[in-house]
Formats: structure tokens, C-alpha cells, sequence
């Protein structure tokens, strides 16, 4: 895994100075003690990158004077301005403008890790490093990188909650990228005095790229300058312009240095680990640290009544390195519930969404021993099961307080076994939102996997492979159930070849995780070291595949829902399939058309060898787009074909990568 060495985002501290068109602020940046030893003493190689979102608004911040240093943050003044006129944010910049406000970060950017063409040229012949088409390389080692022939624009003013929600909300990006639409030009214009937004297509895995504004006549590009590895993978890598000339600029340009980024050592985090530290029994594995978990589950859950739903084992401990050596947590709730109500088990579960909780009910949980915890105590929590209800809003509570830190459940569901709720994957965004690591002891699968999320999507994967699934370049890959002739299989091996040879090897696949032309996508993809994902759904038809390395769960009542999981992937690929796979296609488009998804080529495979199995679909999308129904360039993304070969060509072209 590669990272740029940067800060985290800095805030606002104070206001300094108001005038009528812009804001003196000051901001404070944490410093960790590994980025003090970096870059101590070298204040001059530090850049600071804007926040793309507040770019993407037209807003510019600017650094004045140098960074003041102190133990371990450090503090500096900025300039805030609307600096795209035509947006109209400047009457906004009054109400986002204020302390806390998250502003940018502290980049180093030594001149000793920067590559010079030729080094620059090598890495992108090889596909080590993929730049938007039409670029050049000049004699200082700069990167010129020229935009797409498209501009983003708003559909209409902002009003002042778009503007701070955008700004101020974890999913403000979400918003913008619903709101901002782009526009396909001829050329682009960039006005005098104006400025817009446009895009280029990158994919960076192990280097960051920093723009450099070394021609105004060509634009001047705003200050959310650094493109991170891993984080800048698609077609739309945005750049901001403006003009700060009295004459038009025609298709803006920007100059960039590429540097090496900073290989990261992987991190596995294991559930009997100290908070905060990383501990790494090299013994442990997956199925070893499963094995082990369950043996503690099945000390602690011993009674007559382990297979009720009503027997809801709970367990505190603040260090659960003991229980591997046979101690007792030092507290355990291992009753089950005694309602004053008719309803039990999991007719009671089932009321507290069917009918409501009356509030006359009393029901006793496991979780209700969290108050006893002291403030602080960052315990670990055992589960019987995933918490329903009333243990989720104790656990909350509780994390609040910090008085846990971390999560281990045994059972997903008592009814639906390994699969997950849609309320369950709601449970898990609240987790993460307070900071709380969830360990699941899947004993069907026979590991022990944490769940991480990438984006807004959570995977459960086992701690060694965090950092390879956060950082992967994932495919989706739909089909069907039904197994693939030895021919066919042939041509998917050939298909994965070749993405291998365009983006490298750290990619991995994405599928459903059932039987047939989905497992063979799986075994295929193993052979060639790709990372393996799935995404289950709860079914009757179907198995799910046992080599996942990184998975969810879900209810069968939650598959449109399931779709949103596959939203962590860059590119789509459809094999043949029924109508499972046509109610993804449809779903994928449309999202695709409404920017929930990030636009990108779409591939309709067929490696079947008889009639175009296809065919049917792109004579509808034709009709569609005769109609006027679906997006013009929304059609120039789809690929339908039988060759393998023509997918990486096709991947260049509609990615517009040199």
C-alpha cells in the first residue's frame, strides 16, 4: 500500500479578517510524530493542498506566510475567496466560513523523491502509471496534463443549506457530485476573470502528482493541488481553473512533478489487540484466531439455552488477551431475557419493526452491564449474536463514552444465519461512524474477519488483507449461476489477463459469490493473484463460494439495497446472465446516469461462442437513445463484445488515458 506523507485535514481556529470578497482565517494542522521526524526542518518542501470539495465550489485558499511549528500541531493563515465568479458562492463563504470548518493539508513534496521524464516515460509505458491522453513530458521533468473536452457545471444556484452541506457534511461530496453535471465541449472556454471546473482521467498506485501553476496563460489552477495514490482512480479527476487574464484561454493546461509515494507497512489489527496498538502473533491466521475465539465463545455461552434467540450471551473485558488464557471477563450476561410481554424470542424481534416497542415492555439486555463500565475504559465487547435494537442503542451509549472501543460478535442472525439486515448495515455505519472496530467469529466460513470500510461500503476481510482491500482496483463482475463451458472459461482467464496487464496486479474482482460462472470468475481470478470479493445475497438457489477474501452479507429482503455495496467498484463488467444480472444492468445505469456511481466504461461480455447473447439489449439502448431516454455519453461508456482483447483498448479509449 502506498500513501502521499501528508497531514490529515487542518480546521479553522479563528477568524482573523473579513473584507468584502474574501476571509483571513487562522487553521491549525495535526502533526504526527512521523511526519515531524519527515519533514522537521524542511518547511520550505511543504505544500498545502485545498480540499477538493471546496474547489469544486470555486472556492480558493490560499497559504500566507510560512507554517509555525509548535510540538504537535502547527498553525497558519489562509486567504478563503470565491474565486469562480459564475458560481455565485461568494454570498455563501459567511456561513461555511467558521471554526471548524475542515480547509486542506499539509503536504511534503521533496525535490529528491521527484521523477524526471524519462523515469515519468518508462512508468507509463509499462502501465505502472496511467495519465490522461494527449499529454507531454518537457525537458524539467513536468507532467502536462490536459483536461477532457467536458466542464461541470450546476443545474441551478445553490441555495445556502446545499452550499453547507457540501462544505460541512460527511456525504457533502455525495451531494455535489449530484448536483454538479458535466457537459461535453468542443473546446473548452475559460473566460476572463472567470473560472470552471473540468476533468482528466488518472490512475496513480504508488506515486502522488502535485500541480504546479507555471504558465498563467494557460490558467491558473486553484490550490487543491496534490492527486493522491489510490484516491485518484477514474475519469473524473477534477481540476479547477480560473482565468486571472483579460483574454479568453482556450482548453486550460496544467503542469504537474510526479513523486514517489510512501510504501506503507501493512497493519493487522487482531480482536485481542490493545486499542491503538498492532499487535502480530505471527502464528495467528484467520482460522487459527477463529478457532481460538470460539473456544472462549463456547466457555462463556455454556447453559441449556445457547440455541434460543433469547440467549443473548454478552461479555466485558478490558484486556482480551485473558480469555485466550482461560479467564473470566470481568463482566458477563449469560441469562436470557424475561419480557412482561406474550411475545418472546424472536416474535419479539420481529415486533420491534413490525408493530413497535411498547413502552410498557421491559426487556432485559445483556448490553444494560455497559453502564457499569467507567468512562474511558475502551473495553472489548463479546456478542452472541449481531445487536438487535435495544443492544445497539446501549452500545452507542456507551461508545460515547468511550467505555468500549471494540466489538466481537459471533452469529449474525438467529434467523437468517451468516446474512446481515438492512437495519444490521445501518448498526455497522453508526459503528464506524463512533470509532468502534467490529471483529465477526464466522464460524460457517471458519475465520475471523474485521469489518473496514472503503467509502462509504463496509467488507468484512481478515485483519492481514486491510490494507490490500483498501487500496485494490476493484471490478465488479455480474453473471449468472450456471457454469461455463471450458471454452468460455478460456476467454474470462484471457479478459482477467488482460486488465492485469493494463492496471498491474493490485486489482481484484468483485462478484455475487454464488456457484456456477460466478465461481469460476473466482477461481480464475485466484490463479492469477488478483483479490477476491463478494457480495451475498440470501437465497434458495444458491451456494456461496468459499474463498472470499473479503465479503457481506445480506437478507434476501435487502438486494436492491446489496446493490450499493458494489459501488466500491471502478468498472463493470456483465457476463451472460438472467434476470438477477438484468436487475443489476438496470440498476447500474442508473445510478451511473444520476452520479450516485462515478461515471466509467461499461463492458457486456459474451464468451458463450453462439448468437450475440447482447443483442436484444443494444437494440433497446439504441431505440432509448433515439427516444431521447438515457444520456448520449452515457452510451459512449457501454462496450458490447465477444472479444477479450477489445476491452483494454476500449478501457484506454473511453478512459481517454495516454
Amino acid at each position: 500500500m502506498y500513501a502521499t506523507p501528508e497531514t490529515g485535514d487542518g480546521w479553522i481556529t479563528r477568524l482573523i479578517s473579513a473584507e468584502e470578497t474574501s476571509f483571513v482565517v487562522a487553521a491549525r494542522f495535526a502533526i504526527s510524530p512521523a511526519f515531524r521526524k519527515l519533514a522537521g526542518g524542511r518547511e520550505a518542501d511543504l505544500v498545502f493542498a485545498a480540499r477538493s470539495r471546496l474547489a469544486r465550489l470555486g472556492i480558493n485558499i490560499l497559504p500566507l506566510g510560512e507554517p509555525d511549528f509548535n510540538r504537535d500541531h502547527c498553525d497558519m493563515e489562509l486567504r478563503i475567496l470565491a474565486a469562480i465568479h459564475s458560481y455565485g458562492i461568494a454570498a455563501h463563504l459567511e456561513r461555511i466560513v467558521v471554526p471548524g470548518l475542515r480547509v486542506g493539508r499539509l503536504v511534503f513534496c521533496p525535490e529528491e523523491n521527484r521523477l524526471d521524464s524519462a523515469r515519468i516515460h518508462g512508468l507509463i509505458r509499462n502501465n505502472t502509471l496511467q495519465v490522461p491522453a494527449g499529454f507531454s513530458l518537457d525537458g524539467n521533468g513536468y507532467l502536462i496534463i490536459r483536461p477532457q473536452q467536458q466542464i461541470f457545471r450546476f443545474q441551478k444556484p445553490l441555495t445556502p443549506e446545499e452550499v453547507t452541506a457540501i462544505a460541512t457534511h460527511a456525504d457533502g461530496k455525495d451531494l455535489l457530485n449530484r448536483l454538479q453535471i458535466r457537459e461535453t465541449v468542443d473546446h473548452i472556454e475559460l473566460p476572463p476573470k472567470d473560472g470552471l471546473v473540468t476533468a482528466c482521467s488518472m490512475f496513480l498506485h504508488r506515486h502522488y502528482v502535485v500541480l504546479r501553476n507555471l504558465d498563467e496563460s494557460l490558467g491558473f489552477h486553484l490550490q487543491a493541488t496534490v492527486l493522491d495514490p489510490v484516491s485518484t482512480r477514474g475519469t473524473n479527476v477534477y481540476l479547477e481553473f480560473i482565468n486571472r487574464t483579460e483574454q479568453l484561454i482556450i482548453n486550460p493546461s496544467i503542469a504537474a512533478s510526479v513523486h514517489e509515494a510512501v510504501q506503507v507497512k501493512p497493519r493487522a489489527r487482531y480482536w485481542h489487540g490493545p486499542t491503538g496498538d498492532q499487535p502480530t502473533p505471527p502464528e495467528e491466521t484467520g482460522e487459527t484466531g477463529c478457532k481460538a475465539l470460539s473456544e472462549v465463545f463456547d466457555r462463556l455461552e455454556a447453559g441449556p439455552v445457547r440455541d434460543r434467540y433469547s440467549h443473548r450471551m454478552v461479555a466485558v473485558t478490558r484486556d482480551p488477551q485473558t480469555l485466550l488464557e482461560g479467564a473470566a471477563p470481568e463482566a458477563l450476561w449469560s441469562q436470557p431475557q424475561t419480557p412482561r410481554d406474550p411475545r418472546g424470542g424472536t416474535e419479539l424481534a420481529a415486533g420491534l419493526v413490525a408493530e413497535g416497542l411498547e413502552l410498557s415492555t421491559s426487556v432485559e439486555c445483556g448490553t444494560q452491564i455497559l453502564a457499569e463500565l467507567p468512562d474511558g475504559a475502551k473495553a472489548t465487547l463479546l456478542l452472541g449474536y449481531f445487536p438487535n435494537l435495544i443492544e445497539h442503542t446501549q452500545i452507542c451509549a456507551a461508545a460515547l463514552h468511550q467505555r468500549i472501543a471494540r466489538i466481537v460478535f459471533r452469529r449474525a442472525s438467529f434467523e437468517h444465519g451468516p446474512f446481515l439486515s438492512s437495519r444490521d448495515h445501518g448498526r455497522l455505519a453508526d459503528y464506524e461512524g463512533l470509532g468502534l472496530e467490529v471483529f465477526w467469529c464466522n464460524e460457517q466460513r471458519g475465520h475471523l474477519v474485521r469489518h473496514v470500510f472503503r467509502g462509504l461500503r463496509g467488507y468484512f476481510t481478515t485483519p492481514d488483507k486491510v490494507d490490500r482491500f483498501s487500496s485494490c482496483l476493484i471490478f465488479a463482475i455480474y453473471g449468472s449461476i450456471k457454469p461455463l463451458s471450458d471454452e468460455s472459461a478460456q476467454q474470462i482467464e484471457r479478459l482477467l489477463t488482460n486488465l492485469r496487464a493494463l492496471f498491474g496486479n493490485d486489482i481484484g474482482i468483485l462478484t455475487g459469490g454464488g456457484p456456477g460462472a460466478m465461481q469460476q470468475v473466482t477461481d480464475v481470478a485466484h490463479a492469477l493473484g488478483l483479490m477476491v470479493g463478494s457480495s451475498f445475497i440470501e437465497t434458495v438457489d444458491q451456494t456461496t463460494n468459499q474463498t472470499a477474501e473479503f465479503y457481506q452479507t445480506f437478507q434476501a429482503r435487502s438486494r436492491q439495497a446489496r446493490q450499493r455495496w458494489f459501488e466500491i467498484a471502478s468498472f463493470h463488467i456483465f457476463l451472460v446472465g438472467g434476470v438477477g444480472t438484468l436487475e443489476e444492468i438496470g440498476l447500474t445505469l442508473t445510478d451511473m446516469k444520476l452520479g450516485v456511481i462515478e461515471t466509467g466504461p461499461i463492458v457486456f461480455f459474451d464468451s458463450s461462442g453462439g448468437s450475440f447473447y447482447w443483442e436484444g439489449l443494444r437494440t433497446q439502448l439504441d431505440e432509448m437513445a433515439r427516444q431521447q431516454r438515457v444520456p448520449t455519453w452515457l452510451i459512449d461508456q457501454i462496450l458490447m463484445t465477444t472479444d477479450p482483447d477489445a476491452i483494454p483498448r476500449f478501457y484506454k479509449q473511453a478512459l481517454r488515458l495516454g
